[in-house]
C-alpha cells in the first residue's frame, strides 16, 4: 500500500551503467538536455564533485590533495517538483517535496525519460539500481523517537528527562544481490527543543554478471527492499499516523 500522509521528502531511483561497453563524454549531457527540455525540464545546474585525498606518514608532512571530479547535471521542471540527474555512466530521477507514489513516479518520470536515454544508445550493461527514500518530519515534545520507530529505546527505560540526539547507520547485504543501508537522525533544536527527524531507506540492487535483469525488474527489487525496511521498522502508531 501506499501511505497518503508519508513525511517523504525527496525519492530517488537511480541508475548505474558499465563504464567499458558506453561512450561518454561532456556532449552528451547536452544530448540528453536537447531531448528532454521540451517536456518542461529548462531548469540546468552543474555539479561538479570535488574528492580530497589525506597523506599522513610518520616521516612525511601531512599533505591533502584535492581533486575535482567528472562534471554532473541536474534538470529540474519550473515546478521544481521533479528533477533528473545526468552524469558519467548515471542518471538519477528525483521527486522534490512531494511523493505521488511508486506507480506514478515509476509511469510519469522514470520509465519515458530513461526511454529517453536509452534512445540515445547511452545505458548499455546495467550494473546496478538503486532507491532512496528520505523522510524529514517534526515530532512534538510530548513525543519521543521510540513512538515512531521500533528499534529506538524508549526514554523511559533511563528515567524522567528528554531526548537530546540520536544518530545510527547500519547495513545489510540480502541474498542475492541487494544492499541495504537505513540511516536515523534526530536532533532538538532551539529553546521550544523542537525534535526534527531524518529517516533515509536505501537500497541497492546488483545486476548479475552478464547484465540480464533488465532495467525495470532491478528498480523494482530496489524498490520493494527500501520500502519493506520502512515497513519494519515504522511502528504502527507511526504507520496509522501516515496511512
Amino acid at each position: 500500500m501506499e501511505y497518503k500522509n508519508h513525511k517523504i521528502t525527496e525519492a530517488v531511483s537511480a541508475f548505474r551503467f558499465n563504464p567499458d561497453v558506453n561512450t561518454w563524454d561532456i556532449t552528451s549531457i547536452a544530448e540528453y538536455y536537447n531531448a528532454i527540455k521540451d517536456h518542461g525540464f529548462k531548469k540546468k545546474q552543474e555539479i561538479q564533485p570535488v574528492e580530497l585525498s589525506f597523506q599522513v606518514g610518520p616521516n612525511v608532512a601531512q599533505r591533502t590533495e584535492m581533486r575535482r571530479g567528472e562534471s554532473q547535471m541536474v534538470f529540474k521542471k519550473d515546478e521544481e517538483d521533479y528533477a533528473i540527474l545526468v552524469g558519467n555512466n548515471y542518471i538519477s530521477f528525483h521527486t522534490l517535496n512531494h511523493y505521488p507514489g511508486w506507480e506514478v513516479f515509476n509511469e510519469t518520470l522514470i520509465s519515458p525519460f530513461i526511454k529517453k536515454y536509452f534512445d540515445l544508445k547511452y545505458g548499455k550493461g546495467l550494473t546496478s539500481a538503486q532507491m532512496i527514500y528520505i523522510n524529514n518530519f517534526e515530532i512534538g515534545n510530548d513525543r519521543k523517537l521510540s513512538d515512531y520507530l521500533t528499534f529506538v529505546p524508549d526514554m523511559e527505560h533511563f528515567g524522567d528527562g528528554d531526548e537530546l540526539s540520536h544518530m545510527f547507520q547500519s547495513a545489510y547485504d540480502i541474498s542475492p544481490n541487494k544492499r541495504l543501508q537505513l540511516k536515523t537522525i534526530l536532533n532538538v533544536t532551539g529553546p521550544e527543543k523542537t525534535k526534527k527527524v531524518t529517516l533515509e531507506c536505501n537500497c541497492i540492487a546488483n545486476n548479475t554478471v552478464n547484465n540480464n535483469i533488465p532495467w525495470n525488474k532491478l528498480s523494482q527489487e530496489a524498490h520493494d527492499s527500501a520500502k519493506n525496511a520502512f515497513i519494519k521498522i515504522a511502528t504502527e502508531e507511526f504507520k496509522k499516523e501516515i496511512k
